[in-house]
């Protein structure tokens, strides 16, 4: 009598004999080129480039339980850029010996989580997507960049601006070169199973900077 147990054994041997193979999506991967514009005008390209997420403007795949932390220590925020998937949680802890004070003025996720000293730590939940910046009402040279992405296909550079994304669903796709301050970069990419992509971005960063206000629209006072 035939085992039926065994029928799905069989046929996946049957699908590799046959010349199948199984995918699990594909990948891009290359270099981002962040060029600054001085006052004349001319670009040059910057040694650090770091900071520049790359992500898939499509597919909405939110993540409730994804976690992430931004840690205040030093008078800095750290990382300085954060890229998290929609619906996921930032921890902010305090590790100073002295208190901070989070706040964000971003229209679409204005928050203030008001003073809280060393060794505690408070958290947002970022449900949209887009980018926040966010700056301690104590410190003005404290600012971070949280970027919500829509998905999990995203990745952020390293000093040398390499960056990869794998296991993509076979599609055709709008991929963003994100950096804090200055314009983005989009291409459209095809995506093949079993496939990896080079492609390379380059995005312009402003070297100018607006000094921004504490959390109740006033300059700063005195700080320390």
């Amino acid at each position: 009598m035939f085992n039926t147990k065994l029928t799905p054994i069989l046929m996946l041997s049957s699908f590799l004999l046959t010349g199948g193979m199984l995918h699990a999506g594909g990948s891009i991967e290359g270099t981002v080129i962040v060029k600054t514009k001085g006052l004349f005008g001319k670009q040059g390209a910057k040694g650090d480039a770091s900071n520049v997420v790359i992500f898939l403007e499509e597919l909405q795949q939110p993540n409730p339980n994804g976690k992430e932390k931004i840690v205040q220590k030093g008078k800095q925020f750290s990382p300085r850029v954060l890229p998290i998937v929609s619906g996921g949680v930032v921890e902010f802890p305090n590790e100073d010996p002295f208190n901070h004070n989070v706040f964000s003025p971003t229209p679409e996720y204005k928050f203030d989580l008001d003073y809280y000293g060393t060794g505690k730590s408070k958290n947002v939940r970022f449900q949209k997507t887009g980018a926040v910046r966010i700056y301690c009402n104590i410190h003005s040279n404290m600012v971070a960049d949280v970027l919500v992405v829509p998905n999990p296909y995203f990745a952020k550079t390293g000093k040398d601006g390499k960056f990869k994304i794998s296991n993509i669903p076979a599609g055709k796709y709008t991929f963003v070169a994100w950096q804090p301050s200055g314009a983005s970069e989009k291409r459209g990419i095809a995506i093949v199973d079993g496939k990896t992509i080079n492609i390379n971005f380059e995005v312009e960063e402003s070297v100018f900077s607006i000094k921004h206000k504490n959390k109740y629209g006033r300059a700063y006072d005195k700080e320390y």
